[in-house]
């Protein structure tokens, strides 16, 4: 009869290895716990006419004595109900044992490519969104384990505001002095008022320069609403009062360009100024 003490022994150890490790495995799942994440806050960080920036932030709390893995986060923008834009969040950093981490999500959403894609927005002044968030965990014991979250909320579709030349009018004439108004005719498109904190602009009629000012606050800019806005100036001297009277007698067009730069600002809280270059060229009458 062969001598089985070798088999025993070996099985048994196997089984020692295993009780070993189901005890082990039993232990850490009684003594690790699962981290606990919230929806800390979403927040519009920036605006500007190009676009709006929104700020993500998730509270992860590990409650056990050892570090785990940075979670890696996707998520996911809609706007109008339509996907919009995604990404991924990834940290080779850990999440320090017994203590709280805020994780940070930017999203930015171009109001350009908004146009392009999301059809349904239209002439909006505002849009409808959601974001979605999920947050992956690799966790000793527990494995893969995913968390989601949603967040809505709306934000505002700023329209960049159109200006146009509307030509010189003839405000007053006199043997030695023309007076002049410039009509620029301003669309504010959005929905809250806008004023005009600086103009700038240099007029050349028939390749002479007439006018070159400056002016600040020169107008409040109503919502939705298009506001004309005359600027004065004057040219002196008897030959061409003359020559310019001529003109203006006979009907005759004349050319002009115009160059300069608007400085806008708005009220809602976050919007700096824009700047919006001025450059018109064209022929018009200088009508009274």
């Amino acid at each position: 009869m062969k001598n089985n003490k070798p088999v025993k022994a070996a099985f048994a150890a196997a089984a020692l290895l295993f009780m070993a490790a189901f005890t082990t495995c039993q232990t850490l799942g009684a003594v690790f716990s699962e981290p606990r994440l919230s929806l800390h806050s979403v927040e519009m960080t920036g605006i500007s006419f190009t676009g709006v920036d929104l700020l993500c932030r998730l509270n992860v709390e590990n409650p056990n004595p050892i570090d785990i893995p940075f979670p890696e986060i996707d998520w996911e923008l809609f706007v109008n109900a339509n996907s919009f834009v995604k990404g991924v969040v990834k940290n080779n950093n850990a999440i320090k044992s017994r203590a709280q981490t805020v994780v940070d999500i930017p999203v930015r959403a171009t109001y350009q490519e908004l146009a392009d894609t999301v059809k349904s927005l239209g002439n909006s002044k505002e849009a409808d969104y959601r974001i979605a968030l999920g947050a992956k965990f690799a966790l000793p014991v527990l494995g893969n384990k995913v968390w989601r979250f949603e967040h809505s909320g709306v934000f505002p579709v700023l329209k960049v505001p159109s200006i146009s030349f509307k030509g010189i009018r003839v405000k007053n004439i006199s043997l030695s002095r023309l007076d002049f108004d410039l009509d620029w005719e301003v669309e504010n498109r959005n929905s809250f008022a806008m004023n005009v904190k600086d103009l700038s602009y240099d007029l050349a009629v028939n390749r002479s320069q007439w006018a070159a000012a400056r002016v600040s606050d020169a107008r409040r800019l109503p919502p939705d609403t298009k506001t004309t806005i005359p600027l004065s100036f004057s040219i002196n001297g008897l030959a061409v009062v003359r020559e310019i009277t001529d003109i203006i007698t006979r009907g005759s067009d004349v050319s002009y360009t115009c160059g300069g730069n608007v400085k806008l600002g708005g009220d809602l809280q976050g919007l700096g100024d824009l700047n919006i270059p001025l450059n018109f060229a064209g022929t018009t009458r200088l009508g009274k």
